[in-house]
């Protein structure tokens, strides 16, 4: 196992940046996840960590080796991809054992590894079965065995999962924590789905035009993004947001803007001055409720376009004052397609950004 530093680093093809000043600390023993929409630069830097892509500038680290210039095979890292990219012809056994066999590595020792990946991953009945006979899902874990067998420093995963229906995702993700909590090996995993970040990751990094936008455990992240596309980008169904400002209205401070009024929460009150107009307001769903006499101080009218109803709760789509939003409504709501429903936000979980830069103002406040 390896720690891995990836120091300021930069990918260009000709004029164009497509990784940016991207510094990382990952730990020994860590489970890191990348996640990011399309483009973002998440799977190019994994592959430069891979040792697949060049690196343009700046220095990777795998434990205290600066590995820049060291060949994939020299790194000690194993990458799982999006495809399986099993022999066909080949056996379970025989794909699982090919890589060793290549480094003339000794037939007892490879029995002895393959068999303890195949006991790991449940593939010690399909050994002898051919790709074609599996499942997706028993592929997949074929794939990861590969990797395992070779022990390496540091496990990569280029989105594992992408190929696998709903159902076997979930499955595959439980896998992919038990792996690790059993081997505790150095893992970083890209993904586009932030539910598999939030579900698998220790450290979550999350990037945007090949920028690192934040980085932090996965309820930091949740419960306090640093700006907006953070805020916007972890959390399903995403976070809401209202242009807003700042007013006194009867003696009271209150964020104010077309569709929402609400009390200016203790916690940002010292952040922001009466004057500023600037603001966005963030609000979660599940962090909105259908007004009740206690919250009758607060204003949000959800226009309802379509109603969700998933068991336990239900979703109400529309609009704020012509904003797209959402809300989490209790199961037993008699609201309907076509209500104006007046909501109330959990206070003490209202974010306020600036409309500019998009940064979270209790960042700001705190610089």
């Amino acid at each position: 196992m390896a720690s891995v530093k990836v120091e300021r680093v930069y990918k260009r093809f000709g004029a164009t940046e497509v990784v940016k000043n991207v510094s990382l600390d990952i730990e020994d023993g860590d489970f890191v996840v990348l996640v990011g929409p399309s483009g973002c630069g998440k799977s190019t830097t994994l592959r430069m960590i891979a040792g697949l892509e060049s690196i343009s500038d700046g220095r990777l680290l795998i434990g205290d080796t600066v590995v820049n210039d060291l060949s994939p095979r020299d790194r000690d890292v194993a990458m799982v991809f999006q495809s399986y990219a099993l022999y066909p012809h080949m056996t379970v056994g025989e794909n699982m054992s090919f890589g060793l066999k290549l480094r003339k590595m000794p037939k007892a020792e490879i029995t002895k590894r393959v068999n303890e990946a195949a006991e790991i991953l449940g593939l010690t009945e399909l050994l002898d079965r051919k790709p074609k006979q599996m499942s997706g899902g028993q592929r997949q874990r074929v794939a990861m065995g590969r990797a395992i067998v070779r022990q390496p420093a540091v496990f990569l995963f280029d989105e594992p999962l992408s190929n696998l229906d709903a159902k076997l995702r979930v499955q595959m993700r439980a896998e992919i924590a038990k792996l690790h909590r059993r081997l505790g090996t150095t893992t970083i995993y890209v993904t586009h789905d932030q539910v598999e970040a939030m579900t698998l990751a220790k450290h979550i990094v999350v990037m945007n035009g090949g920028v690192v936008m934040q980085v932090g455990a996965p309820l930091e992240l949740y419960q306090r993004p640093a700006n907006t596309f953070v805020g916007g980008f972890i959390g399903s169904p995403s976070m809401n947001f209202f242009d807003v400002g700042i007013k006194v209205v009867d003696g009271a401070r209150r964020i104010e803007g077309e569709g929402v009024s609400l009390p200016l929460p203790p916690g940002l009150a010292e952040l922001v001055p009466d004057d500023r107009d600037d603001l966005s307001v963030g609000l979660r769903p599940e962090h909105l409720a259908q007004q009740t006499d206690a919250t009758r101080d607060q204003r949000i009218g959800l226009d309802i376009d379509v109603l969700e109803p998933l068991g336990k709760e239900v979703y109400a789509l529309g609009h704020v004052a012509g904003v797209p939003a959402t809300a989490r409504l209790d199961p037993d709501t008699d609201a309907k397609v076509g209500d104006t429903v007046p909501l109330a936000a959990e206070l003490e979980m209202v974010h306020l950004f600036d409309r500019t830069s998009g940064m979270n103002v209790a960042d700001l406040g705190r610089r």
